[in-house]
């Protein structure tokens, strides 16, 4: 049974740090797609950041503060889908009106996440209406179905992070076995989807609750130490198994533990400048994409489009995305219920 209950923890209110760190995955993303260094996967890195976030977030909403399902899809709903909605239908809108080939199933298949299975041909890196990096949605939702699931059938913390564990644990077996038994090319299609990529989340979520319940902490040099390893994994050079066996569980480490941050490090993440980034991070991302696709048509190229992007992402944020999501939440979710029933250590 549901019942309203108070709850104080640090999510009640917006951590500064992970504000900055949402800034620097899309920083991450607009760098690899507009300026792409040539030695590294950094837009890559820059989901892998946000997806270690949101494991650790996600794992906070459901196992310690134990928000109902119902309150948790309205504000997941409030807080993805009017913004893509819009994006969605222009993205559409402008492929027809080019005259470009769209298959019947792109479209519903991008709005209920699945368009990295359906349809397989075109393949979302392959479509013509520049929805390609929508594959990160179609990850982290899938990621919040299934630990809502756990969160409803677990009652336990410590049963809950072995169960995420081990999905984890699965999906960078499932990784390992695409990229021994696939080309190349073949492994970056298959590398995008749920079961190769959900490990960022579930570790993440996985070891903040392990964390949190016993206290560990650890010192910045060493917390600094391990975000420096981070980008080693995704270098063209190094080996790709490192980026998705050793990535996830770096960055699930360090996001847990951004807070104990201390010196230039936390300074940087605290600036206005990337805080703002994060803030408007999600709306940035949905529209850099059909900005760095269609570069080569604007005058100025790519910086022009850079900036372009951001441009529309804080007008998505501030118009669409921020006044929908309060709107549907006061109206649907106003008051939030928690569970409270079996709840154990």
């Amino acid at each position: 049974m549901a019942n309203q209950q108070p709850v104080s923890h640090a999510t009640d209110a917006r951590i500064a740090v992970w504000d900055g760190w949402r800034g620097l995955a899309i920083a991450l993303v607009l760098c690899g797609h507009f300026f792409d260094l040539s030695w590294i996967h950094e837009d890559r890195m820059g989901v892998d950041v946000f997806f270690g976030l949101s494991g650790m977030l996600m794992s906070v909403i459901l196992f310690e503060k134990r928000i109902s399902l119902k309150d948790f899809y309205i504000r997941r709903f409030s807080r993805i889908f009017p913004a893509l909605l819009f994006l969605v239908i222009c993205l559409f809108t402008l492929a027809a009106l080019q005259s470009h080939t769209i298959a019947p199933m792109e479209l519903p298949a991008s709005l209920l996440f699945i368009r990295t299975y359906i349809p397989q041909s075109p393949h979302i890196w392959e479509t013509q209406t520049s929805t390609a990096h929508l594959w990160s949605l179609n990850v982290e939702e899938h990621a919040y179905m299934l630990m809502s699931l756990l969160a409803i059938t677990i009652a336990g913390k410590r049963s809950a992070a072995c169960a995420m564990g081990v999905v984890a644990l699965l999906s960078i077996a499932i990784a390992y076995y695409y990229f021994s038994n696939n080309s190349v090319s073949q492994f970056e299609l298959l590398s995008i989807r749920t079961e190769s990529a959900i490990s960022f989340v579930f570790f993440s979520a996985a070891y903040g609750l392990i964390k949190r319940r016993y206290h560990w902490k650890i010192r910045s040099p060493f917390i600094i130490a391990l975000m420096l390893l981070v980008p080693t994994c995704y270098i063209y050079s190094t080996p790709l198994t490192l980026r998705f066996t050793v990535a996830p569980i770096l960055l699930g480490i360090v996001v847990n533990h951004l807070q104990e941050i201390e010196g230039i490090t936390k300074t940087m993440l605290k600036s206005k400048a990337l805080r703002w980034l994060g803030a408007c991070s999600f709306s940035i991302y949905l529209w850099q994409q059909p900005f760095f696709e269609y570069a080569y048509a604007i005058p100025g190229g790519l910086p022009v489009g850079l900036l372009l992007s951001i441009v529309a992402g804080a007008m998505s944020f501030y118009i669409l995305e921020q006044p929908l999501r309060k709107a549907i939440n006061t109206r649907w979710s106003a008051k939030p219920t928690y569970r409270t029933a079996g709840i154990t250590a």
